[in-house]
């Protein structure tokens, strides 16, 4: 991840997720700005204020809304289907020659290696914010996050964990006999 004026691009999920948890503020205390493509922004707003992330990318000044130009040409690479959030958050990336993409959904993820943009998700967005100091330990982001529906399975969560230092706190995922 990126100094402040670096170029990163996000999809819906870490706006939703991290201002459903409470931890939207890291994002900028990261980045200092963060683009979506508006495609997220009508994800977000759709269902009016009380979807989480609505108000913040209304009203945030650092999270800047742009509209893709390339987007058709773009899509026309893509090897299979995605949401629109997902393929305008990556052809934004590209129209933008961004340093990183915030993605957390497999196939976009795939997509966007495959076009070699450097990407990162939720719980890389956790990890280097315990490593600038910005929060001590990334467990209760993490348990914050598995209250609600994002998906993380365990293993994940454990690597997490592990990155973190925090391996102590790991689920115990054997099976009893």
């Amino acid at each position: 991840m990126d100094a402040p004026g670096k170029i990163v691009v996000s999809d819906t999920t870490a706006i939703t997720y991290f201002s459903r948890i409470g931890a939207i503020s890291l994002l900028k205390s990261l980045f200092n700005r963060i683009y979506v493509p508006l495609a997220v922004y009508e994800e977000l707003t759709r269902l009016g204020d009380s979807n989480p992330g609505s108000e913040e990318v209304k009203t945030l000044h650092w999270i800047v809304v742009e509209e893709v130009s390339n987007f058709k040409e773009v899509t026309e690479k893509f090897s299979q289907t995605l949401d629109p959030g997902e393929s305008q958050a990556i052809s934004l990336a590209l129209e933008k020659k961004a340093s990183l993409l915030i993605i957390d959904e497999k196939a976009g993820r795939a997509e966007a290696q495959s076009l070699r943009i450097p990407i990162t998700g939720m719980v890389g967005v956790l990890l280097k914010a315990k490593e600038r100091n910005l929060i001590s330990t990334v467990a209760p982001f993490l348990n914050r996050l598995r209250q609600t529906n994002f998906k993380m399975g365990p293993a994940l969560y454990n690597r997490a964990l592990e990155l973190a230092g925090e391996a102590n706190l790991k689920l115990n995922t054997e099976k009893k006999a």
